[in-house]
Parts: C-alpha cells; structure tokens; sequence
C-alpha cells in the first residue's frame, strides 16, 4: 500500500493533464505495469482506491487487463503451435490438458513439462513429429495447485453432488464402481442414485473415471472434502457406510473387507453398542479368515485384534464359538510371524477355556508346533503321539530296524502298484476323527524326521493305509511322499522310491492347496528323492519356488527350511563360489532368528562354520555358536538332524584340508554314537565320497587290508548310484575307482578314471569336485615320476579351488606345490 500511495501520488501531482501537451511530448511516457489477484482484494482496499483515484485525474490512462481461464479451444491451440501440428491432431490431447488445469495458464505450462518429463509427450526421431498416448496422459495426476484450485469451487456444487462426494470420501482416493452399485442398492446411505452424480463429478474435474474405478483427481481433493464432514458426522457414516456394505457383502471377500475397514474407523474409539460390538467382533472374524485366504496376513492381524477387543468381559462364557476362533487365528498368525511369546499366551488362553478334546485339537496342534521351533521335539512328539492315541491310532513306544523293514514290505505291494489316478478316484475321507488323526501324523513326521527317523516309516504307511480305507484328504499326499522317502531311506528299491515320489507330485500339481504341499513337502520329494535321480542343478532352483509358496501360505516353518536346504545344497554340490553361499547363510540364520525357527537356526550355524573356514574368511555379520556349543545343543534336544549336519560339516572341513585320518575317526565315532541313524540320507553320497578316498588313501599308506575293504564297500555303493544318475554321480564314480586301480597298481587304468572324472565334473558343473580330481590326479603323476604333468594339474586344482573361494584349501594345497617344486628345493640349499 505504500508503494501505491506513491505511485498515486506521482501520477497525480507530478505528471501533467494529457490534454495541454503537445503531441512531440505526448509520444514520449511512461508505462507502469502491475498485476493482483482479483480474489484476493475487495472495492474498498487500499489497491482499488489508488487504481481509481488514477483514472479520476486525467493524468494517466489506466487500462484494466481481466487475465482469465483459457477455454479449451485456446489450449488445444497452444498446444497445436507449440508441438507445430495440426488443430486436428492435438484437439484430444489438448482437451486432456484443459481438464487437468482448468484452464490455468500457468498450470498449463507446468502439466505440459510434467508429461515430457515422464515420457508422456515425446519427440519421435522415425515419425519426426511429436508423439503421445491419450490413455496414458489421462493417467497422469493433477498439480497440487489445480487441486487447490478446484477446492474453492466446492461451496458452488450442488447439494446432492457434495454429499456422493463426500460420502466417496471416506472410501479413500478411489472407489469401484462395483462399490457405489452396492451403496445405491440399499438406498440407506442417500435417498438419490450416486452413479447419476459421478458424472457431474467427473466433468467438474472432482473425479475421473478408469474402467470400473472411479478416483479423485488429487489427494488434496479427497482429503478436503473428507475434512468438511464433522468429526462426529464423519464417524456414524463409516459405520453406516459398513453395516449396508455388509448387506451386500455375501460371500464377496473384497466388499466385505471393505465393509469391516469402514466399521473399524468407527469402532476403534469404543462408540459401538453392546449389540453392535457383538455383531462387529464376528464380522471381524470373518474379514481375517478372508485375509488368510490371500495371505494378507499382516492385514488379518489387525480384524483379529479388532474382533478380539470388542468382545465381551465373559466372552468365552458368552461367545464361546467365536473367541475360539479368534484366539486360534490369532495363535496362527502369531506364529507365523514368529511371535512365540503372543503365540503361547493365546493357546494357554485356548486350553485352558476349550470345553471338548476337539475343541482343543486345533490350539494343541500348534503348541506342537510351538514346542518343535524351540528345538523341543521329544515333547512336540510326545504331545503327538497322546493325542493320535486318544484319536484311536496307537504306536510302540520301541522303534527298531526290524520292525521298520517288516512294516516297510507289509506296504511294499500297495505302493508298487499305486497310481494318481488310482488315488484320485478315492472318495473324500469324511471320518472327523481320522481326518484329525492324518493331520497330526502330517505334523509328526516332519518332526520324526529332525529327532526320530525311524518312526517316520510307521508314520507314513500308517497315513497310506488310512487313506485306502477310508479315503483321500489333503494329508494323503503327504503320507504319500513320506512313505517314498522312507522307502529310499531304508531300503534298496529306489525306483520303488522313484516311482511313489512322482505318483505324490502329479497329486500336489493338481491340488488346490498346491502351495501349502509344495513347501510342506521340500524334503521328501525335493531333498529326498529328486536330488538323488534327476540332475542337482535342475533341482537348485525350485528351493526359492518353493520357499516362495511357503511364505504365501504363512508356513514359517517349511519357508525357513526350504531357504536352508538352498545354502546347504548350493555348498555341497558346489552350485555357488563360498562367498556368495557365506552371504546366503547369514541372510538364512537373520530369518531363522527373526522367525525364532531354532533348528533352521543352529543348521545354519554348522553350515556358515565350514564355509567361513575353507573361505578363509571371518564372519562379523552375526553371532555363530562354534560346532561345541552346537554339538551340545543338539544334546540337549535330542534333534538327530543337527547331529547329521555338524558331522556332515565337520568331515567336510576334514577331509578338504586332506586329514583323511580325521574323517575316518569323525565317521567311525558318529556312527558309534547314532547307531539308530541306520537311514540312508541325500548326503550319505558325499559322505561316500569323503569316506572312500579317506579309505583308499590310508590303504596305500599303512598298506592295511580294512581300509582296501571299506574303500571297495564305497566303489560299489557309488557305481550303484552313478547307474541311476550319470549327471550327479558319475564324477564321483570315476574318482573312487581310480583312486582303487592306484591303490591296486593298476597305473594305467587309474590315470584314464582319474581324467574321466575330471572331464565328468568339469562337463556336469561340480567345480570343486573338479578341483579335488584334479588335485589326487597331480598327487598321482608326481608320485609316479611325472613331475611335470603333476605340477599342471595341481596348478588347475589350484584355480578352480579359488574359484569356488575356498581360499584356505588353495593356500594348503600351494604350500604342497612348493615343496615339490624342484625350483623351491633350490631356493632353500641356495638359503
């Protein structure tokens, strides 16, 4: 204002009347410019009085310039000048960017540079013209200035407008259109049809219109006009707006969970009744079974915790049925997260309150499973077999290898002759009490596995023939598979094994429930028997698949497992350098940790414990327990699997670093302490492997006719195996036979096994295997006076051990190229 007043004053008393100067004079002047916006001053401020009081005097010619919304005409001709194309061509786009401003000059400017920005709007070098697509363009949003822009027009709408849109608002930025049909079909929420408002809502710019959704221009949009409905108001027509979606919602998952969000904005402050709290708490049930449903599980926490907090004081005296649900979900999705603290204080809550032994099968099969990822798997077991007891199916408390082979070949013909299709025709089983029965056996065998493996034969044909009798359910599938893996565990028929593994399969591709089996069933027909028959590097890459399917389904449990059996099969077979696979076991033991999946855990441990070793590197990312403390909390747990794996883990370490006496003593001390561990295993290959050229090579030291034993008892075994897999054993065939013909004499037909199984690995991608050929064929030429020869191939051994970063081995194994090194034997006389 005080620089108007001067102007004023200037113009006024300083610049002479226009009428008494000469026309030379006149020509010359002064010109003053300035701008304001028209609503944001009134007639009677400062501004408009000086403007006034200018065109009163006579002295200055003061012209008036209204700067207003461009028409959509005036747009499209911009933009046809500015892209230098035809009226025609630009009329849709140009009518696009009117909508998006408004008209807006300056908003124009800044919506045309956001669509080039984005590619939107690009010069096409070929067409040599400016191109674009108008679907894309309507996608883009509008300035936060339209917005704003758009915000001053509301007190213009019309009354019935205003109220769809703000009922629209409290259903957040966008609406199906499914949605606003079910809202207009109560005809609770307005008394007028909504779908009639849309379409003045589009054109006003308020919303716009993507196939069957209907979306606010702007958030600022949405949240202004949510805002203008009072706080109260706006509470009480969520709960309107929920209780008629409800209505509708029949078996529809998404309008009912739609329906629940709405209720839960009002019920979150406790403004629901005694009536409505009892009604709200079962639609909230329902809303968290629809979001297990598709593993929205994070979303499901938030109905069961809703549910739970509007039930009554004495729910469990007066909606019994209902809190049973609730707490079982509530256990469920706290273990998936591996919350075990939440998880166990919700089952004691379920057990303590259950008023049959049916009711309670549901919490005890998750305090089972509770009791097994706290690594207690002889009580998880014991909890197991005293509830298949009082579910009629009874087993001896003594399992021994006998009884095993008897009730192995009592099922031996029903499974020879089983097929999918056969299964299939089955009738569904109905029986309540087997149908329990079969999903605790599921449960038991996979603990059967980690601390008792040989129930799991009496497990698995016991499921087989409840099945035949009384038809097929889910759990069929996996007494199934189990009964496949025992018989490779325990017996020699692998194509037996073979043959029921591809039977389970077939049943799990075609099942329903697909990814539940898949990651259920990793070991028995992944680890167990597809690793064995088909090749190792084919079979790598279904273990994220499989955790993949796992996680979607919320089995913590079988998704930790799967991404272990990753880390430990990509370290045995050499798949990964040992970096790649130390980086992936520390991202397994931070799952398993945040998971509290306690054996995935201390497996890991062992695993990371070799690799860190042989890589030469020190881990700091995580704590690791040394193989002592694991070996004790094995102990402890009584878990067989840790057992395995830290032996398995430290023969490994053994043997690499060539103390071939270590591993004979290591395997001879295990199988002493686990006489019960008579199955035979995926890794009793590589233990194969380890063991026979530990054998062979203390038969030709010590000369003592034992170990030539054992070294052929590993030949046999293995040129068995290479029958049924050339791709994963024939390497490892060829190596142990030309370590025989060494020990035999036999120089000749050692040397041609020694480069078969050079050229087996290197063709079937074992590099580390490789290596190891590489480096006994070295050890052999230069024992056998061919230094030079020797010298080359301890020199590949050597490149590929660093290839697969075994760093500490390749540092061992140059210390032996030293020294026999004629050059080094001269350094040192030289010295």
């Amino acid at each position: 204002s005080f620089v108007m007043g001067g102007m004023t004053d200037f113009v006024v008393n300083y610049i002479p009347d226009s009428s008494g100067v000469s026309g030379e004079i006149c020509r010359r002047g002064l010109l003053i410019a300035g701008t304001f916006r028209s609503n944001e001053v009134e007639e009677s401020d400062d501004l408009i009085q000086s403007i006034n009081l200018m065109k009163e005097s006579g002295r200055a010619n003061v012209t008036m310039l209204t700067v207003g919304e461009l028409s959509k005409v005036d747009v499209t001709k911009l933009v046809s000048s500015k892209l230098c194309l035809p009226w025609r061509y630009t009329k849709e786009l140009g009518g696009l960017v009117h909508s998006k401003t408004r008209g807006n000059p300056f908003f124009v400017v800044q919506f045309l540079r956001s669509i080039i920005q984005n590619k939107m709007l690009s010069f096409s070098v070929k067409s040599r013209r400016w191109t674009w697509d108008c679907d894309v363009v309507d996608m883009q949003m509008i300035s936060d200035g339209v917005a704003e822009l758009l915000t001053t027009t509301f007190s213009q709408l019309s009354s019935t407008l205003m109220r769809t849109v703000k009922i629209l608002s409290c259903l957040g930025s966008q609406v199906e259109e499914s949605t606003i049909n079910a809202l207009d079909s109560t005809n609770e929420v307005l008394s007028f049809n909504m779908q009639k408002e849309l379409a003045l809502a589009v054109k006003e710019g308020i919303m716009e219109k993507a196939g069957p959704v209907y979306q606010f221009t702007h958030d600022i949009i949405q949240q202004t006009i949510y805002e203008l409905i009072p706080s109260h108001n706006r509470k009480l027509l969520h709960r309107t707006i929920g209780k008629d979606l409800l209505k509708f919602a029949v078996n529809d998952p998404t309008t009912h969970l739609l329906a629940v969000d709405q209720i839960n904005i009002f019920c979150k402050d406790g403004n629901a009744n005694l009536e409505e709290c009892s009604q709200f708490a079962q639609s909230n049930a329902t809303a968290a079974k629809f979001a297990i449903a598709s593993s929205s599980f994070e979303q499901a926490r938030s109905y069961i915790d809703m549910g739970m907090q509007l039930l009554e004081t004495q729910h469990w005296e007066t909606q019994y049925s209902l809190s049973l649900d609730l707490f079982e979900m509530s256990a469920s999705v706290s273990c998936m997260h591996g919350e075990i603290t939440e998880m166990s204080t919700r089952l004691d809550e379920i057990l303590s309150h259950s008023r049959s032994f049916d009711d309670s099968l549901k919490a005890s099969s998750l305090l089972v499973k509770l009791l097994a990822s706290s690594s207690k798997f002889e009580e998880a077991r014991s909890n197991c077999l005293i509830i298949l007891s009082n579910l009629g199916e009874v087993f001896p408390s003594e399992v021994n290898l006998p009884l095993v082979l008897n009730e192995l070949s009592l099922i031996q013909k029903t499974l020879r002759n089983i097929t999918s299709n056969q299964i299939k025709l089955l009738a569904p089983m109905t029986d309540r009490k087997k149908l329990n029965a079969m999903k605790f056996l599921n449960m038991l065998c996979m603990y059967s596995v980690i601390s008792k493996p040989m129930l799991l034969p009496l497990l698995s044909c016991r499921m087989v023939r409840l099945t035949m009798e009384y038809g097929f359910c889910d759990d069929s599938i996996v007494g199934l598979a189990t009964a496949g893996l025992s018989v490779f565990h325990f017996t020699d028929d692998i194509q037996l094994a073979s043959h029921i593994g591809k039977v389970s399969e077939s049943l799990v591709e075609e099942s329903p429930k697909k990814h539940v089996l898949r990651s259920r069933l990793c070991k028995e027909l992944m680890t167990g028997l597809r690793m064995i028959t088909e090749p190792c590097h084919s079979v790598l890459p279904l273990y994220p698949e499989l955790y993949n399917s796992a996680m979607l389904v919320g089995d913590v449990e079988n998704a930790m497992i799967c991404r272990w059996s990753y880390c430990a099969v990509s370290f045995w077979i050499g798949a990964s350098d040992l970096f790649s696979v130390s980086k992936n076991l520390v991202m397994c033991i931070k799952e398993a940790t945040k998971y509290q999946q306690n054996t995935v855990l201390y497996n890991t441990m062992a695993h990371l414990n070799v690799c860190s070793y042989l890589s030469g590197r020190t881990n700091v990312e995580v704590d690791v327990k040394s193989f002592d403390e694991l070996k004790s909390i094995a102990e402890k747990t009584n878990s067989a699997i840790l057992f395995w794996q830290i032996f398995m883990s430290q023969m490994a370490l053994k043997f690499w670093m060539r103390e071939y006496k270590d591993v004979v003593e290591l395997s001879e001390k295990h199988s002493e302490k686990h006489p019960s561990s008579q199955q035979k295993r995926v890794l009793n290959v590589v233990r194969t492997l380890f063991e026979g050229v530990a054998y062979l090579n203390l038969a030709r030291d010590t000369k003592q006719a034992k170990w030539k034993i054992l070294g052929e008892k590993a030949v046999t075994w293995m040129s068995q195996l290479e029958s049924m897999s050339k791709w994963n054993f024939e390497n490892k065939s060829k190596l142990l036979q030309a370590e025989l013909h060494y020990l035999e004499g036999d120089l000749e037909s050692a040397e041609a096994f020694y480069k078969a199984s050079i050229k087996s690995a290197h063709e079937h991608k074992f590099i580390h295997e490789e290596a190891l050929a590489c480096e006994l064929y070295g050890i052999f030429c230069i024992e056998n006076h061919v230094a030079d020869e020797g010298t080359k191939q301890l020199h590949i051994a050597l490149d590929k051990y660093k290839q697969w970063g075994a760093m500490k081995k390749a540092d061992q194994l140059q210390l032996f190229i030293d020294l026999v090194n004629p050059t080094y034997f001269g350094r040192l006389k030289l010295v």
